[in-house]
């Protein structure tokens, strides 16, 4: 074998075959990347998608509850009428002064809602409160808000609607819409047939009491913005979720 074919035989690529094997493998792996992060993107909105529902979620279960335990004593937790609640001073109505009796609904509007129920059953009646701020007026800079808040504080002797301990509010769904303009509000009244109730801008049991004795079932009505961007869409997740609950009593 001649110098001159063993110099051919020991030959390696040729740079133009080096630069096209280089180009195919970054088109290969560009490819494998971008369906990586595809993946990767999506798992991610699934996630924030997931932990956007179950809160949402969690909060709606709890205003469910709440509209079942509202009134106290309930009838149908007796197998004999309930036993007469403590006596009042003259002259005072019985929801004015016992904390051992709950009115049920207290007072109503479209972003606010307040009832009186025993909802942890522990033979104590609790003052609820769902309050809409469109602005915390504690902390007006706070992101979190639009939000909806819960309130559940031990009711004391006193007139249900001003004479109760301030709210304090543990609970809350943030970043909720602005239901101003939609075509349902956060919070829908519903009479025995079904019939939605209009309370106008609000009302409560001592100033309307007829037509807080119509209202049969409340219907919670959320729109929620999730506070991280789709990479995909460049919005943010909404999720929307409703529940109609009725009273027990």
């Amino acid at each position: 074998m001649t110098q001159e074919t063993r110099k051919r035989n020991h030959k390696g690529f040729s740079l133009i075959e080096v630069m096209i094997s280089i180009l195919v493998l970054v088109i290969v792996m560009g490819a494998v990347f971008a369906q990586v992060n595809r993946v990767t993107q999506t798992a991610k909105r699934e996630s924030v998608s997931l932990d956007l529902v179950g809160e949402d979620r969690d909060f709606v279960d709890l205003f469910v509850r709440d509209i079942h335990m509202a009134g106290y004593p309930v009838n149908l937790m007796y197998a004999a009428p309930a036993a007469p609640a403590p006596a009042c001073p003259a002259g005072v109505p019985i929801q004015d002064c016992s904390r051992s009796v709950a009115v049920g609904i207290v007072s109503v509007s479209p972003t606010q809602l307040r009832l009186e129920g025993d909802i942890y059953g522990d033979g104590n009646v609790y003052d609820v409160l769902y309050t809409y701020y469109q602005v915390d007026p504690n902390n007006p800079p706070d992101p979190n808000c639009p939000c909806l808040r819960r309130s559940a504080v031990q009711k004391i002797d006193g007139d249900p609607i001003v004479g109760q301990a301030a709210p304090l509010y543990y609970t809350e769904v943030q970043n909720v819409i602005d239901p101003t303009g939609m075509v349902q509000p956060i919070f829908t009244y519903f009479n025995a047939l079904g019939q939605q109730i209009n309370v106008g801008a609000g009302m409560d049991f001592e100033n309307n009491t007829a037509v807080i004795q119509q209202i049969d079932a409340v219907k919670v009505n959320l729109n929620v913005r999730s506070v991280n961007i789709d990479s995909q869409t460049g919005h943010a997740a909404v999720n929307s979720m409703s529940s109609i609950a009725e009273l027990e009593n």
